[in-house]
């Protein structure tokens, strides 16, 4: 009977660590195993457009990109967002430079993700005077500029 017990001690003690091991060991890719990822190496300038901005219309766009093996752009393809804000999307993922490492394939897919925001800052008057925010992370690109309005040059 002591035996069976110190056996079921033995084995609750043990078996939280084992788990935790386990499933970090799954979690984490190896240090030894070469990583295969697309990496946007440049990004091309992005234009938030001015009618989008004066309308107030933010949202992300996304992009479908084929990526060759020397980094170039093969295709891009529109997946989703709102149609004021595509081109500008579209027009920045097929002017971008990436990396492929240990690609495979002809064409890897990536897909690229671009989030506009208007930021209201009370100076809408003078906001086309501002520079944009543009910040990236991996695939996923935030823009970020002033709201535009429309002013009467008398109050200016």
């Amino acid at each position: 009977m002591k035996r069976v017990l110190w056996l079921v001690f033995a084995l609750a003690s043990v078996w939280p660590f084992a788990f935790v091991e386990y499933v970090l060991g799954q979690a984490l890719p190896s240090t030894e195993t070469p990583q295969l990822a697309v990496v946007l190496t440049k990004l091309s300038p992005v234009v938030f457009p001015p009618l989008a901005r004066m309308a107030n219309i933010v949202g992300e766009v996304q992009v479908q990109v084929g990526i060759r093996k020397d980094g170039s752009v093969a295709s891009a393809e529109l997946v989703s967002g709102h149609p004021m804000l595509r081109q500008a999307a579209l027009d920045s993922a097929q002017k971008s430079e990436f990396e492929c490492r240990g690609c495979s394939e002809a064409v890897t897919p990536y897909l690229l993700t671009y989030t506009f925001e208007a930021k209201d800052d009370g100076d809408c008057c003078n906001a086309q005077l501002r520079t944009r925010e543009v910040t990236q992370s991996q695939a996923h690109i935030t823009i970020v500029s002033a709201k535009i309005c429309l002013c009467d040059p008398s109050f200016i």
